[in-house]
């Protein structure tokens, strides 16, 4: 029986809240990085024409996790996010200190490397009445990635190069800029 929770091997889409929710535009891929070691650029696209595949996310356990394919995801939980398109891993690069921008993302092939971060805590925002920390699709999330004593939120930051409708980061500020760090999941159906 199909329901709306979230769970490990499902894919999803995850659409920004800057300027109102769902106006910052679709998380995706786009062409190559230019940062070091990364594969692909992320931002967000304004709409999913031509971008369909690159928007769309599988949810993992981090490497040593012991969340299996089925298992719910729960608010709180590390989980990997899997670019469906060409198997890339969403990840933070710490490998230098945060400018006002701060920390790159972009997606990685590499999951043994200190100074990148492919696991990102999932935090639920969404007033839930009954009590119910698990992911629902249509809640608002936040997406923490830390590493050493550091962490970082994804967050829009500034207009997109590459026919990003907007740039993405790991920001040091939660919600830095009117929803910019808030994230609504969608469950992928299709």
């Amino acid at each position: 029986m199909a329901d709306h929770y979230l769970r490990y091997g499902d894919k999803m889409r995850i659409i920004n809240a800057y300027g109102g929710d769902g106006k910052g535009g679709y998380l995706g891929i786009g062409g190559a990085s230019k940062v070091i070691s990364a594969v692909d650029a992320v931002g967000t696209w304004a709409a999913l024409q031509n971008v369909d595949d690159a928007t769309q996310w599988t949810i993992i356990g981090p490497a040593g996790s012991s969340r299996n394919t089925g298992d719910n995801v729960y608010s709180g939980d590390q989980i990997t996010l899997q670019n469906y398109k060409d198997g890339s891993y969403l990840a933070l690069f710490n490998a230098n200190p945060a400018s006002n921008s701060g920390y790159p993302v972009a997606t990685t092939a590499t999951l043994d490397d200190n100074s990148i971060t492919p696991a990102w805590y999932i935090l639920i925002s969404t007033a839930n009445k009954a009590n119910d920390s698990r992911l629902i699709d249509k809640d608002n999330i936040y997406l923490v990635a830390t590493f050493g004593q550091m962490g970082g939120i994804l967050d829009t930051n500034g207009v997109g190069a590459g026919g990003f409708k907007y740039s993405v980061t790991g920001a040091r500020l939660v919600n830095r800029d009117g929803g910019s760090g808030s994230w609504q999941v969608m469950k992928f159906t299709g």
